[in-house]
Protein backbone atom coordinates (compact mmCIF):
# COMPACT_ATOMS: atom_id res chain seq x y z
CA UNK A 1 0.00 0.00 0.00
CA UNK A 2 2.32 2.10 1.19
CA UNK A 3 5.01 1.07 -1.41
CA UNK A 4 2.92 2.09 -4.65
CA UNK A 5 1.44 5.46 -3.75
CA UNK A 6 5.11 6.46 -3.25
CA UNK A 7 5.94 4.92 -6.73
CA UNK A 8 2.18 6.83 -7.93
CA UNK A 9 4.14 10.18 -6.37
CA UNK A 10 7.30 9.62 -8.09
CA UNK A 11 6.27 8.95 -11.26
CA UNK A 12 4.16 12.34 -11.09
CA UNK A 13 7.05 14.19 -9.96
CA UNK A 14 9.31 12.47 -12.98
CA UNK A 15 6.26 13.69 -15.46
CA UNK A 16 6.08 17.24 -13.86
CA UNK A 17 10.20 17.19 -14.49
CA UNK A 18 10.09 16.06 -18.06
CA UNK A 19 7.88 18.92 -18.88
CA UNK A 20 9.48 21.58 -17.19
CA UNK A 21 12.52 20.18 -19.13
CA UNK A 22 10.48 21.00 -22.66
CA UNK A 23 10.80 24.96 -21.93
CA UNK A 24 11.79 27.90 -23.93
CA UNK A 25 15.67 27.91 -24.46
CA UNK A 26 15.70 31.77 -23.69
CA UNK A 27 13.99 30.74 -20.07
CA UNK A 28 16.81 28.03 -19.52
CA UNK A 29 19.36 31.24 -20.39
CA UNK A 30 17.77 33.53 -18.30
CA UNK A 31 17.49 31.36 -15.40
CA UNK A 32 21.66 30.33 -15.71
CA UNK A 33 22.23 33.91 -16.32
CA UNK A 34 20.43 35.45 -13.20
CA UNK A 35 21.50 32.25 -11.16
CA UNK A 36 25.10 32.69 -12.09
CA UNK A 37 25.19 36.45 -11.47
CA UNK A 38 23.76 35.73 -7.48
CA UNK A 39 27.00 33.35 -7.58
CA UNK A 40 28.94 36.30 -7.99
CA UNK A 41 27.46 38.64 -6.20
CA UNK A 42 27.34 36.28 -3.26
CA UNK A 43 31.17 35.66 -3.75
CA UNK A 44 31.48 39.25 -3.72
CA UNK A 45 29.68 39.86 -0.23
CA UNK A 46 31.96 37.31 1.37
CA UNK A 47 34.88 38.75 0.22
CA UNK A 48 34.23 42.12 1.56
CA UNK A 49 33.17 40.53 4.92
CA UNK A 50 36.39 38.51 5.36
CA UNK A 51 38.70 41.70 4.13
CA UNK A 52 36.67 43.91 6.75
CA UNK A 53 36.98 41.40 9.30
CA UNK A 54 40.61 41.13 8.50
CA UNK A 55 40.45 45.18 8.68
CA UNK A 56 38.40 45.31 11.81
CA UNK A 57 39.66 42.55 14.04
CA UNK A 58 43.07 44.09 15.03
CA UNK A 59 41.38 47.09 15.77
CA UNK A 60 39.11 45.65 18.58
CA UNK A 61 42.05 43.46 19.75
CA UNK A 62 43.95 46.91 20.45
CA UNK A 63 41.17 48.55 22.33
CA UNK A 64 40.99 45.17 24.17
CA UNK A 65 44.82 45.62 25.53
CA UNK A 66 44.56 49.31 25.97
CA UNK A 67 41.61 49.25 28.11
CA UNK A 68 42.88 46.16 29.93
CA UNK A 69 46.33 47.87 30.38
CA UNK A 70 44.05 50.87 31.78
CA UNK A 71 42.32 48.46 33.79
CA UNK A 72 45.16 46.60 35.31
CA UNK A 73 46.77 50.53 35.96
CA UNK A 74 44.40 51.46 38.24
CA UNK A 75 44.02 48.21 39.92
CA UNK A 76 47.81 49.19 40.82
CA UNK A 77 47.12 52.80 42.05
CA UNK A 78 44.36 50.98 44.13
CA UNK A 79 46.11 48.81 45.54
CA UNK A 80 48.83 51.36 46.34
CA UNK A 81 46.31 53.35 48.03
CA UNK A 82 45.17 51.02 50.09
CA UNK A 83 48.39 50.00 51.61
CA UNK A 84 49.14 53.62 51.93
CA UNK A 85 46.13 54.06 54.30
CA UNK A 86 46.66 50.70 56.24
CA UNK A 87 50.26 51.58 56.89
CA UNK A 88 48.93 55.51 57.95
CA UNK A 89 45.98 53.73 60.03
CA UNK A 90 48.88 51.76 62.31
CA UNK A 91 45.96 49.16 63.03
CA UNK A 92 42.92 48.44 61.32
CA UNK A 93 40.93 49.56 58.20
CA UNK A 94 38.48 52.16 58.14
CA UNK A 95 35.16 51.73 58.71
CA UNK A 96 34.09 52.25 54.66
CA UNK A 97 37.02 50.19 53.91
CA UNK A 98 35.54 47.20 56.15
CA UNK A 99 31.63 47.71 54.91
CA UNK A 100 32.70 47.58 50.97
CA UNK A 101 34.49 44.34 51.57
CA UNK A 102 31.81 42.75 53.78
CA UNK A 103 28.71 41.00 51.35
CA UNK A 104 25.79 40.52 52.76
CA UNK A 105 23.09 37.69 51.42
CA UNK A 106 20.45 35.96 52.73
CA UNK A 107 19.43 31.74 51.67
CA UNK A 108 16.44 31.78 50.64
CA UNK A 109 16.32 27.76 50.14
CA UNK A 110 19.23 24.99 51.18
CA UNK A 111 18.61 21.73 50.08
CA UNK A 112 19.70 19.75 53.25
CA UNK A 113 21.03 16.14 51.78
Amino acid sequence: MFNSSFRQQAAAWQQQFSQRQRGNILQRLLAWIVLGFMLVVAAAILLFMLLLSWLVIPIVVYRYRKKMRRFAEAARQHAGQAEQQQNGQQGGYRQQDRDSRVIEGEVIHKDEK
